[in-house]
């Protein structure tokens, strides 16, 4: 494979954003491994014109797209993968993507990962023009990014300090206000050893709420519910599976709800 980096100008640019990847082994995963799914991102898929991008959008939700939204507003995107190091938001996702991401660990004792996305960053450091940045839109609260970006990106390794005591939808809701406002976040520094921590923050004004659209998470059946238990397994036998050009044999199963409302 020819990786982007090699050849893109965007790299010089001012600020260069990485994003954390989506989680491709959970029920939305699983909703586009179903050959019958009518959800517009599936249909995408089978068609051949589904993005990087799009689909982790639709695998992660609000928080993905946030980051996307805002990283295309103020710089240039670069999506972290679980195997293919950086690549941009446009790459073509197909069904062995998807497999491949689904069983690749975004770890530091997985060495697929980790050589792959310091190839990559290696390449973007010595690209960087004097004065730029980059931007991670990810968790800083753990290693798996910070211990790998920070020894080779240095003092040029920001992060958004506003995401300090955030989850993940609150920091989706966060960018994309942020993008829609033209007003860019505060970033601060990395130091190593760090963890940068802080109390929950207000929550986000309903008032201020941005719409963003939602075309390819339409769902046009019933059958693609994402509130119910998905438990999926394609393999050679299963009806439909060999019009997806691949073979699955991976099991995806939404995590269950531990706390449940007590009984009246």
């Amino acid at each position: 494979m020819r990786y982007a980096i090699e050849t893109r100008d965007e790299l010089t640019a001012t600020t260069i954003f990485l994003l954390s990847p989506a989680f491709c082994g959970g029920r939305r995963a699983a909703i586009l491994l179903n050959p019958r799914s009518a959800a517009v991102t599936s249909e995408a898929l089978r068609q051949h014109r589904l993005t990087l991008g799009d689909a982790f959008a639709f695998m992660s939700g609000l928080y993905f797209r946030g980051k996307l939204t805002y990283a295309e507003r103020f710089g240039h995107a670069w999506v972290i993968t679980p195997t293919r190091g950086l690549q941009p938001p446009s790459t073509p996702f197909t069904l062995a993507s998807l497999r491949e991401f689904a069983v690749g660990e975004v770890s530091l004792d997985n060495p697929t990962y980790r050589e792959a996305l310091e190839r990559d960053v290696h390449r973007i450091a010595k690209k960087l023009q004097p004065g730029s940045q980059v931007v991670l839109l990810g968790s800083v609260a753990s290693g798996k990014y910070v211990d790998i970006l920070l020894p080779i990106l240095g003092d040029r390794l920001r992060y958004p300090t506003s995401f300090a005591g955030r989850g993940d939808m609150s920091r989706g809701g966060l960018l994309l206000r942020s993008a829609a406002s033209g007003e860019e976040l505060e970033y601060g520094p990395l130091t190593a050893g760090v963890r940068p921590r802080g109390p929950r923050p207000p929550k986000l004004d309903p008032a201020t709420r941005v719409k963003v659209s939602l075309g390819h998470e339409a769902l046009r059946s019933r059958g693609d519910r994402l509130d119910s238990i998905v438990e999926l397994a394609l393999s050679a036998g299963t009806p439909g599976a060999e019009r997806l050009d691949a073979v699955v044999d991976l099991r995806l199963r939404a995590r269950p709800r531990i706390h449940r409302r007590p009984r009246s």
